[in-house]
């Protein structure tokens, strides 16, 4: 019996370690390099888009048939997410996703056809979105090996892949360099990456997918009431990067230089506040940290609408970013721990309700601004964050 025990008892050692194979540090690292490379990727078709715009010769129209045709299929790719990562794994997803968003941003760069442009928007939508719900689905599993809360750590990353985009794009403008040989440039090492590191990435926790096999399609309250809010939330970002460059030029006469300035510092700003999300949340909750955040967006905002000097425009919404960025991680991690239905497919739904949002609200404010006028247009960005406000109360009730 003892000799027994001796030979089983390592195997079965080495074989939980090959099942699980975490690593910490090196987990956490290539989880942070996931969530950057999309924020990279998409942030730099945004940079280049102009280039892209002239060398396609594409009208404003047709721009945004594009972008429409990118959020279209964006949500086609939502909606297959969690039957996929159930059936291969969001590690193989990830890979597998990299590629696609990879070849759909050199097809955008090297094609001057709108058919093939529209197709690579399109497997732009379909990988990025892809490639969003797999990586939440990884931090909500290392946040599950590690007993951590990590999520504004990981988004934070994202939130530099967009400022480095944004560098990347404004430097390979001015030294002339096409956008085709920008974007195979940035995709060689997408692609690399995300085929060197996936083997530290982590397996679902598969004795949790089948207990909550039978509840897959039952989507407890709280899980929608948290993909509302992080509609809301994207939403808010989502005018700063549609609508803050115009809004400042047009309503408040700043220069163009000064106006392209408006989403780089509020990326910044939300990266710089994603790194200390994670501590706040250990220290006074999930719940609060919303709150809160809700709050000091508000103010941010009011002040983005009520002050004519362009610089405390630009402080506001850095405020603003402030008060954004620990509330969509935070929410990604509180549904993938909702302990009713497996992590990708929480993740899915948000993200599928974040996504749907961004193609209704951006059109909205357009709409309104034709109609009336810009600043008032805005408005609506206000009601969204007190909106997500109230509703952060009822997920306090909701959690308890």
């Amino acid at each position: 019996m003892e000799l027994h025990y001796t030979l089983t008892f390592p195997s079965v050692i080495i074989n939980y370690l090959k099942s699980y194979m975490f690593h910490p540090l090196l987990s956490k690292l290539t989880c942070c390099i996931f969530f950057l490379l999309p924020g990279l990727m998409y942030g730099l078709l945004m940079a280049r888009l102009p280039a892209v715009k002239a060398a396609a010769e594409l009208s404003d129209s047709l721009i945004g048939l594009c972008l429409f045709c990118t959020g279209a299929f964006g949500l086609v790719g939502l909606g297959g997410s969690p039957a996929l990562i159930r059936k291969v794994g969001s590690r193989m997803v990830l890979c597998v996703t990299a590629v696609i968003a990879a070849a759909g941003l050199c097809l955008i760069g090297f094609s001057t056809a709108l058919p093939i442009v529209l197709l690579g928007f399109g497997a732009m939508g379909i990988g990025i979105s892809m490639l969003d719900v797999a990586m939440n689905t990884q931090g909500v599993l290392y946040e599950h090996y590690s007993k951590s809360q990590s999520m504004n750590l990981f988004h934070a990353f994202y939130s530099l892949g967009a400022v480095l985009a944004s560098l990347i794009g404004s430097v390979c403008a001015t030294v002339g360099l096409t956008a085709g040989l920008n974007f195979f440039w940035a995709s060689v090492p997408f692609v690399l990456l995300s085929l060197l590191l996936n083997k530290y990435l982590l397996p679902e926790r598969r004795v949790d997918e089948e207990k909550t096999a039978k509840t897959r399609h039952k989507i407890p309250l709280v899980v929608l009431v948290c993909a509302v809010m992080a509609l809301l939330a994207y939403a808010a970002e989502g005018s700063v990067g549609e609508w803050g460059a115009l809004y400042l030029t047009t309503v408040k006469e700043a220069s163009l230089g000064v106006g392209a300035l408006v989403y780089g510092i509020f990326s910044g700003v939300t990266f710089v506040a994603r790194l200390v999300g994670d501590p706040l949340r250990k220290e006074f909750g999930e719940i609060p940290v919303i709150i809160f955040g809700s709050v000091i967006s508000f103010i941010g905002m009011v002040g983005v609408l009520s002050f004519s000097s362009v610089a405390l425009v630009l402080v506001s919404y850095s405020v603003m970013g402030l008060g954004l960025a620990p509330i969509v991680p935070t929410l990604f991690s509180m549904v993938g721990k909702n302990g009713k239905i497996p992590a990708a497919a929480a993740t899915s739904t948000v993200a599928f309700m974040a996504y749907g949002g961004l193609l209704v609200v951006p059109p909205s404010i357009g709409w309104m601004a034709q109609h009336t006028n810009l600043h008032e247009a805005l408005f609506i960005v206000l009601g969204l964050i007190a909106l997500m406000f109230s509703l952060a109360l009822l997920l306090r009730k909701l959690h308890k």
